[in-house]
C-alpha cells in the first residue's frame, strides 16, 4: 500500500489542474488515471500540417480561468483567437443554411433590424421579439426546462430554431429536459431584473469588453494539457491504472486499482459523477445516489479535410447547427480552417461534425469508415459536397457530457452538503459548476483551496 497526502481519480483536465494547484501550495498528490495518457478528452493530431482536435477545440475567452492558467504555465503567446472577422453561423432551415442574424445572443436579438429581416423567423416570432421587450419583470420560485423558459419569452419556433441547436453542442441534450437555472443562469437574472431578455441582452452588449469568443492554443488544446502534465510531474507521481474501489478508512480513503492500493488522508474526485457514484457506492451510499442520478449522454466527433478545389459552396463563416426536425446524422458543423485559419495550411478545407444523442448512441457500434461515410452524406446534402476527403479521424466519446437537467442545482447543493459530511473527500469535473474548461479549472482551484485550508488549519 502507498501513502500519499493526495489521492486524484482522474487525470483529465480537472486532475491535472487539481494536482498543479496543490503543487503551488506544497502539497504532494497521487493522480490515477485509467488511460493511458493524461489529459482526458483534450486531444490533437497533427496530420499534414493540419492541427485537428479529439475533443473541444477552444474555450470561451470570457472565462479567465483557463488563460490565467495558461500564461503561468509559460504558453501565453501559444494562445489565439478565433477569426472573428468571419464569425458567422449558420441554421439549417428546409435544407438549406440560413444565416444566424447579426446581433443574436444565444436567442435574444441585441439588434432589431437584422432579427426582424431574418428569413430564420416567421412573421408571428418577429411580433413575439417586439412584444417581448414589454415583458414586466419576474422571479421564478422553481426550476423549469429551457424549452418552457424560451418558449416563453419567443416562442417555439426559437426553441427548436435556434436554443435547441444551440445547445446541442454544449450539452447534446434536449431542450425539454435541460434547467433554464443551471444552463442559463445569465437569462434568468435578466428576466429577474429586467423581465424582457433582449433589454438585458441589450445593456450586456455595451458593456461586452472587446476580444475573441472562443481561445485555443496555436500548436492544439493538447498543447495545453501537455504542459500542465509537464508542471505537475515534479510534485504529482502518475499512476496508469482504473481505481476499482474506494473504502472510507477512520482518517483517511483508500483507493484501490488491480495491482496496488493507494491511501490518504484527502481524496479528490476528478471523473465523472456515474464513475464518482461506482466508486462511492458502499463508502458514502447516500452521495453515490445523488451522483449516479446526474444524467450523461455520448457524443461523436468526425473531422473531413478536403482539397479546397473539390468544394464550390463558400464555407463563409464558423459553421452551421442543425435543429433537430432537420436532422439526419450530424448536430453541428465547424469549418476550421475558418474558425482558426492558422491550424488548416492553404489549399485545405477542413470540417468537423458533431454528432450526438440519440444518433450518437444509435451509432456507437458503427466503423469507423460508416461515420465518415454517414458524415459526407449530410455534408453533401446540406453542402453540396461530393469531393472524396484527404483524410478524416474519428473520435467517439460515450457517457462524456454531463446533463444539467431540471433540478440540477438542487442536485448540486444536496451533493455539496454530502461531500462537506465526508471529511477528506472533494469532487471536481464537469457535472457541478460548469462543462467548459475554464469551469473545471476554477472548480479545480476551489478543491485545492479547500484542501490546503484543512491541512493548515489542523497543523
Amino acid at each position: 500500500m502507498e501513502e500519499t497526502p493526495v489521492v486524484i481519480v482522474g487525470g483529465g483536465i480537472s486532475g491535472l489542474a487539481s494536482a498543479y494547484f496543490l503543487g503551488k501550495a506544497g502539497i504532494r498528490s497521487t493522480i490515477i488515471e485509467k488511460a493511458g495518457r493524461l489529459g482526458g478528452l483534450i486531444g490533437t493530431d497533427r496530420i499534414e500540417d493540419c492541427v485537428l482536435e479529439a475533443g473541444p477545440d477552444s474555450y470561451l475567452g470570457s472565462k479567465t480561468a483557463a488563460t490565467e492558467l495558461a500564461r503561468e504555465l509559460g504558453l501565453g503567446n501559444d494562445i489565439a483567437g478565433s477569426n472573428d472577422a468571419e464569425r458567422r453561423v449558420y441554421i439549417v432551415r428546409r435544407g438549406r443554411l440560413v444565416p444566424l442574424p447579426r446581433g443574436m445572443v444565444f436567442m435574444a436579438p441585441s439588434e432589431w433590424r437584422p432579427a426582424l429581416a431574418s428569413p430564420l423567423f416567421s412573421t408571428a416570432t418577429k411580433l413575439r421579439f417586439l412584444r417581448e421587450i414589454l415583458a414586466r419583470p419576474r422571479a421564478r420560485a422553481e426550476d423549469i426546462s429551457v424549452h418552457d423558459f424560451v418558449a416563453a419569452h419567443f416562442g417555439e419556433e426559437v426553441v427548436h430554431y435556434l436554443a435547441e441547436p444551440l445547445l446541442a453542442g454544449v450539452y447534446g441534450g434536449a431542450a425539454e429536459a435541460l434547467s433554464a437555472a443551471s444552463v442559463l443562469p445569465r437569462f434568468l437574472a435578466y428576466e429577474r431584473e429586467y423581465g424582457s431578455l433582449i433589454r438585458g441582452v441589450r445593456r450586456e452588449r455595451r458593456a461586452r469588453e472587446p476580444g475573441s469568443l472562443f481561445l485555443t492554443f496555436r500548436h492544439g488544446m493538447q498543447q495545453f494539457s501537455s504542459a500542465l502534465a509537464d508542471a505537475v510531474a515534479p510534485f504529482s507521481h502518475t499512476v496508469h491504472a482504473e481505481a476499482q474501489t474506494v473504502e472510507k478508512r477512520e482518517n483517511s480513503w483508500r483507493v484501490q486499482t488491480p495491482d496496488a492500493s493507494f491511501e490518504a488522508a484527502e481524496l479528490i474526485l476528478a471523473c465523472p459523477a456515474h464513475v464518482s457514484a461506482r466508486l462511492l457506492r458502499t463508502a458514502a451510499p447516500e452521495l453515490a445516489r445523488e451522483l449516479a442520478a446526474i444524467p450523461y449522454s455520448s457524443a461523436i466527433l468526425v473531422t473531413v479535410v478536403y482539397p479546397d478545389t473539390g468544394i464550390r459552396h463558400p464555407l463563409q463563416g464558423f459553421g452551421f447547427l442543425v435543429p433537430r426536425a432537420e436532422r439526419k446524422t450530424i448536430a453541428a458543423a465547424t469549418w476550421i480552417h475558418r474558425k482558426f485559419p492558422f491550424r488548416v495550411p492553404a489549399g485545405l478545407a477542413a470540417l468537423r461534425a458533431f454528432i450526438v444523442d440519440p444518433e450518437a448512441g444509435r451509432l456507437a457500434a458503427n466503423s469507423r469508415e460508416e461515420l465518415i461515410r454517414l458524415v459526407r452524406a449530410d455534408f453533401k446534402q446540406i453542402l453540396g459536397i461530393e469531393a472524396e476527403p484527404l483524410f478524416a479521424t474519428v473520435y467517439s466519446w460515450p457517457t462524456s457530457m454531463p446533463q444539467y437537467v431540471v433540478g440540477h442545482e438542487a442536485r448540486r447543493k444536496r451533493i455539496t452538503r454530502l461531500v462537506e459530511a465526508e471529511l477528506g473527500l472533494s469532487l471536481a469535473g464537469n457535472a457541478f459548476g460548469g462543462v467548459g474548461i475554464p469551469d473545471c479549472i476554477h472548480l479545480a482551484q476551489q478543491v485545492a483551496d479547500t484542501i490546503f485550508t484543512r491541512k493548515t488549519s489542523s497543523n
